[in-house]
């Protein structure tokens, strides 16, 4: 209970401190669509492009409990999420931390890393793998295996990528402990485990019987996944040698821990008797999640997905004085632990919300969102204002907005025309043909197009290359309504009258 009250407490502080700063225009509005359409009665991935519904449905449950579906209440689901996510973490750790005063501050560790906001499923499920697993190492019965297959099909929900990379890891996890710990009944605990998994994955099997045509979208996005070959457009890895801008140095280094601590830790692990392996059950945990987790960092690697996937890192890396037994081990582990908080600072830390309004105030005007007075930078307010005028002028006519702006539809309180409110990857003519039908059935007569700025600077990945017939189709049919002028270089579009 202490460990709870003590989570609590810490992300408490930390969304007192920024839970009403910033605004994301793509990535927050995707999470923030989907759970205001989820709790309407939508399906996720059947009747809107989401991620795997377990994260809206929670979220859906929050607007219920809070009584709205503002920005702020999404937010403050997340933030009981990352409740759960730390608490776990902290009762790892505190099976090497002793003092109170030392784990809360390993708790301020990991809350800096709880960026962004809306990233929070993922890190939040890599910090619970860590206890589950040191749980699993410390007494591998026959029912420690089944929860542990609930955890996996329960994470599985939220998402199939979290769902694999815990899948990977116990899989990789219970042929560790048979063959150095217990080999009593391994097959017994092997199908205790699948049956796990299925009683967690049960939301989702019974919707895919119960729910019409949602298991037909699914087997969709699987397909389109594979067409694409993966789920996130890739950065190249930042190590400390290539030069690459905009990348710090600290960031960098926590890029290279994750191979140098999973291939020498895993290694070293193996090569030890089965009595040394006492005393070493975190790190042997965090080792085993950090092998997979370190995917979901290097698939894109950009901070974002550094601070998703780094927690079990952070965790074996703060277990290592205690595993190994130092001489003067207090000394080494408060030097060690005050090393990484420095880089953490440095790194993660410098891309806080509250740390950049302290830092530049000048640049954050106070704005009502949904009932919320958030704090947005002068660029988006800016935006934002252009596009509230714009929403006027449409008023109850239907509006596009593309390709990836997906905030504003929340915003201004409008529903896409289109399942797709992110057009990043490329999408195939049959797909394109369907999106321009549709726009014409629903009499769809405006757009809003922002076509200007590449992601990552890659022209192949412009709205008009990835969905090229979309593209000539706009050019064909609408025209370019000339509004007041504004730095984003988008477009107002209006279909054409017939003459």
């Amino acid at each position: 209970m202490k460990v709870f009250l003590l989570s609590i407490a810490l992300v408490t502080i930390s969304f007192l401190l920024q839970g009403d700063i910033g605004l994301n225009r793509s990535d927050e509005g995707f999470l923030w669509y989907g759970t205001i359409h989820s709790a309407l009665g939508e399906v996720p991935l059947r009747d809107l492009q989401s991620y795997d519904p377990g994260r809206y449905y929670w979220g859906a449950a929050w607007f219920k409990i809070l009584g709205n579906d503002s920005i702020v209440s999404l937010r403050i689901s997340c933030a009981m999420f990352q409740v759960l996510g730390l608490t776990f973490a902290l009762l790892s750790l505190r099976r090497i931390t002793k003092e109170w005063w030392l784990l809360a501050l390993e708790g301020v560790l990991l809350v800096l890393w709880l960026y962004p906001y809306y990233r929070v499923f993922e890190l939040s499920i890599s910090m619970a793998a860590v206890f589950f697993a040191i749980r699993l190492i410390e007494r591998p019965s026959l029912l420690r295996h089944f929860i542990v297959g609930v955890f996996i099909g329960l994470s599985a929900c939220v998402g199939r990528n979290l769902g694999l990379y815990t899948l990977l890891s116990f899989f990789l996890l219970i042929i560790f402990i048979w063959g150095k710990l217990d080999r009593n009944a391994f097959f017994t605990r092997f199908a205790l485990w699948a049956c796990g998994i299925l009683v967690g994955y049960s939301p989702i099997l019974l919707m895919f019987i119960g729910v019409h045509g949602f298991f037909e979208s699914y087997l969709g996005i699987v397909a389109f996944l594979s067409r694409i070959g993966g789920t996130n457009l890739t950065l190249p890895i930042p190590w400390p040698w290539r030069p690459q801008t905009g990348v710090r140095l600290s960031e960098r280094v926590f890029f290279l821990l994750f191979p140098l601590f999973s291939f020498t830790v895993l290694p070293y692990l193996l090569l030890l008797k089965s009595q040394s392996l006492r005393g070493k059950y975190l790190l042997i945990a965090s080792a085993f999640v950090s092998l997979t987790s370190m995917h979901y960092t290097f698939s894109r690697a950009d901070l974002e997905h550094l601070s998703g996937g780094i927690s079990p890192l952070l965790i074996g890396l703060m277990s290592v004085p205690s595993a190994f037994q130092f001489n003067s081990r207090k000394i080494l582990n408060t030097c060690w632990f005050v090393g990484l908080l420095a880089a953490t600072c440095l790194s993660v830390g410098r891309e806080n919300p509250y740390f950049l309004k302290i830092k530049a105030p000048e640049l954050y005007v106070k704005k009502l969102i949904g009932g919320n007075l958030i704090w947005i930078d002068r660029d988006t307010a800016g935006l934002l204002g252009e596009l509230t005028r714009i929403n006027a002028l449409v008023a109850n006519e239907g509006l596009l907005i593309a390709p990836h702006w997906t905030t504003f539809y929340p915003i201004l309180e409008r529903k896409s025309p289109l399942g797709e409110i992110y057009f990043i990857f490329p999408q195939t003519e049959q797909r394109q043909k369907e999106m321009i039908e549709e726009l014409h059935q629903k009499k769809i007569d405006w757009v809003i197009l922002h076509d200007n700025d590449a992601i990552d600077g890659r022209d192949d990945l412009r709205f008009r290359n990835t969905h090229p017939l979309l593209w000539h189709h706009f050019v064909d049919v609408f025209e370019v309504i000339e509004h007041k002028g504004s730095p984003y270089n988008y477009q107002l579009l209006h279909r054409k009258l017939k003459s």
